[in-house]
C-alpha cells in the first residue's frame, strides 16, 4: 500500500513539475526591463533601441539546455516570417564564463540569424524572473510584455505566432525586391 501511495505521489509531483516548467502567461501590464548586453558580434544591444523598430522576442537559453536548442529552429522560423514587420529575436545566453566562449561558434555552426547576447552573470535573467530555461518573452513596441512562456513545447511557438498575428492583424508589407526594381528601371 505504501509503495502505491508513493507512486501516486511521485506521479502527481512529476506532473506538477512539468506544468510548472512549461508555464505560459499572457500579460500586457508588466513593463519589460530594459537592458544593454554585449552581442557575440562585439556590439552592445539595447532592448529599448530595438523596440524602436518593432516588437522583440527575448529568449533566455544556455548551450547545455537541450530544450533551448530544440526551440531555436522554431524561433528562427518566426523571425523569418516576421522580420519584415520589424520583429527582432534576441537570444540571451546565460552560460557562465567558462561555457560562454562556446556560444559564437555554436550559433554560427547552426546558421541562426537572430541576435545573440551574453548574460554570464545572469543580471538580466534575474530582472526577467528567469528560474529555468528556455524562458521566452514577447515584448511589444510599447515596452510591455505581451506573451511569455517557460519551457519548450511546439504549442508555445504556435501561441507566439498567434500573438504576433494579433500584433499585425493586417499583415506586414514585404519590402520591395531591389533587384526587380533595378531590372524594371533598366528596361525603361
Amino acid at each position: 500500500m505504501k509503495s502505491r501511495r508513493r507512486a501516486v505521489l511521485a506521479t502527481v509531483l512529476a506532473l506538477g513539475l512539468v506544468f510548472a516548467w512549461t508555464s505560459v502567461s499572457y500579460s500586457d501590464d508588466r513593463v519589460a526591463p530594459d537592458f544593454t548586453l554585449p552581442s557575440i558580434t562585439g556590439e552592445d544591444l539595447q532592448l529599448s533601441e530595438l523596440l524602436e523598430e518593432g516588437p522583440v522576442i527575448v529568449d533566455f537559453w544556455a548551450t547545455w539546455c537541450k530544450p533551448c536548442i530544440k526551440a531555436f529552429p522554431e524561433l528562427q522560423s518566426i523571425l523569418d516570417n516576421y522580420t519584415h514587420c520589424g520583429l527582432r529575436v534576441v537570444a540571451v545566453s546565460i552560460d557562465g564564463p567558462r561555457s560562454s566562449s562556446k556560444v559564437p561558434s555554436f550559433i554560427k555552426s547552426k546558421g541562426f540569424t537572430f541576435d545573440v547576447v551574453l548574460d554570464p552573470g545572469q543580471k538580466v535573467a534575474r530582472k526577467y524572473h528567469v528560474t529555468s530555461v528556455p524562458r521566452t518573452v514577447l515584448v511589444g513596441q510599447n515596452g510591455r510584455e505581451i506573451f511569455a512562456y517557460t519551457g519548450y513545447r511546439p504549442s508555445h511557438h504556435r501561441k507566439m505566432e498567434e500573438a504576433l498575428e494579433e500584433l499585425f492583424p493586417e499583415g506586414c508589407e514585404e519590402p520591395e525586391d531591389e533587384t526587380a526594381e533595378t531590372a524594371e528601371d533598366a528596361g525603361e
